[in-house]
């Protein structure tokens, strides 16, 4: 090939050599002919050695060229070309070696491109699933692996229905792929309390068209939804409870029952304790709101548990006694003292103390007991009472939260939920464990003072 490359450049330049030879020969005497003849050849013979050496540079630099489009090819993209030493040929190397420096640059680009696209995949909250036109799934995000409970490796290759596995969500992408139009639909996936927004974009090229499914985790705004219908539920019941007692007791006082006086103390004692009963309720929501928004700073400062549990244990004492249950406490001497705000800590007692009061029935008994456990004391509020179902277990803690046996022991269902923000608010943690039937347990903790001075030594 290179000797063929090279007599295609020598021809041309012999031809025209001996064209001009035959013309000047005839112009010259027959003795001469032999010299131009010489003269000739040997033109000829320099005009092809540089026509060679020329062809032969030519090829070597395109032989270069090719190697390193070859290594580019493979992916070294640091490869370029060596200076040329023939100086004519040098700008074409220049220029090439520029046109190497702006792909590598370009292909840089494309990577700091890829790896952060990579990284916005990897850590957004959203699930992303990339389809294919064969409909099986060619790209997925850590978060639509979580969603689907499946390991993403698991998930590649594999079609969209089975990894969804739902028929109305597949219909949509199989529709998004076959008529090219977005979709927007709402899916619940596998287990009822798991809900799914899916964003459906049609990814349109020669080879067909993809599917690039967004979803977005909606449980946390249903389960919203669902906390504030049952606070509308809740508050609404509690409050339309006493105003009707209320309006009847003020009806009947109107239709001749303050001429009776006994009648009517009678009547202006229950309508009392119907004000109370919805004062109750707004100090609870106000309370709940203040520690919700850190308006209700706390004063942490060492205190005895005993100081903590005992008076409002003794507060309820009585209310125990007319429900004809039993309050023990069992507080060990060589407790530490702990770190509280005395007044809140003591709500959170009394909180627990009264729901368990009231969901035990007569006969039953309240223990309230503690024990040091590292750098932290746990108290524990323990009944003999109806317990708390699996299903309401999770829930308790939740604002405004009621389970349907709560109803008719009256309150908002807030308790509760005041007692874990203070709870948490004094860096504790508070849980419970039941079993319906059976009793619950109600625990939470307080760091110890001693554990605060220790963190706070220079060491």
């Amino acid at each position: 090939m290179l000797a063929s490359i090279r007599w295609r450049h020598v021809v041309p330049f012999v031809v025209v050599t001996w064209v001009v030879m035959a013309g000047v020969t005839a112009l010259v005497p027959a003795d001469m002919h032999p010299v131009i003849a010489l003269a000739a050849l040997i033109q000829s013979v320099c005009l092809a050695m540089v026509a060679i050496l020329v062809s032969r540079q030519r090829t070597r630099l395109m032989q270069r060229v090719a190697r390193v489009m070859q290594r580019l090819g493979e992916g070294d993209s640091d490869v370029q070309l060596l200076p040329e030493r023939y100086q004519d040929a040098q700008p074409y190397v220049d220029t090439f070696n520029t046109m190497i420096e702006s792909f590598r640059d370009r292909l840089r680009h494309a990577e700091w491109q890829c790896d952060e696209l990579a990284a916005v995949l990897e850590h957004i909250a959203d699930g992303v699933v990339l389809v294919n036109e064969e409909g099986r799934v060619e790209l997925l995000n850590r978060a639509a692996a979580r969603m689907f409970d499946i390991p993403i490796a698991s998930a590649v290759g594999k079609s969209f229905a089975w990894l969804v596995r739902d028929h109305t969500l597949i219909e949509h992408e199989r529709s998004c792929r076959e008529q090219g139009m977005e979709s927007l639909h709402g899916v619940e996936i596998g287990r009822e309390d798991v809900v799914l927004r899916a964003s459906i974009v049609p990814l349109r090229h020669q080879e067909g068209t993809r599917c690039l499914v967004v979803l977005q985790d909606m449980t946390r705004l249903r389960h919203l939804q669902t906390v504030r219908r049952d606070f509308i539920s809740n508050v609404s019941h509690e409050l339309r409870t006493p105003l009707a007692s209320l309006k009847a007791l003020v009806e009947t006082l109107r239709d001749g029952a303050l001429d009776d006086p006994a009648a009517t103390r009678r009547f202006l004692d229950r309508i009392e304790a119907e004000v109370d009963t919805m004062t109750q309720i707004v100090e609870e929501l106000l309370e709940l709101a203040r520690t919700e928004s850190g308006r209700a700073p706390l004063r942490l400062v060492p205190t005895t548990l005993t100081d903590i549990v005992l008076p409002p244990i003794e507060r309820l004492r009585p209310q125990a006694e007319r429900a004809d249950l039993e309050i023990t406490v069992q507080l060990p001497d060589n407790l530490p003292p702990v770190l509280a705000d005395v007044e809140h800590a003591r709500q959170v007692v009394s909180n627990l103390v009264h729901n368990a009061i009231k969901f035990t029935p007569p006969g039953g008994r309240i223990t309230v007991w503690a024990q040091l456990r590292d750098a932290e004391v746990l108290l524990a509020v323990q009944d003999t009472g109806v317990g708390i179902s699996a299903e309401d277990l999770p829930r308790i803690f939740e604002r405004f939260y009621k389970a349907d046996r709560a109803r008719s022991g009256g309150g908002t269902g807030l308790g509760l939920a005041i007692a874990r923000h203070i709870v948490q608010a004094h860096g504790g943690r508070i849980w419970a464990e039941s079993t319906e039937g059976s009793g619950s347990t109600f625990f939470f903790t307080l760091l110890t003072a001693e554990s605060l001075s220790r963190s706070t030594t220079p060491s």
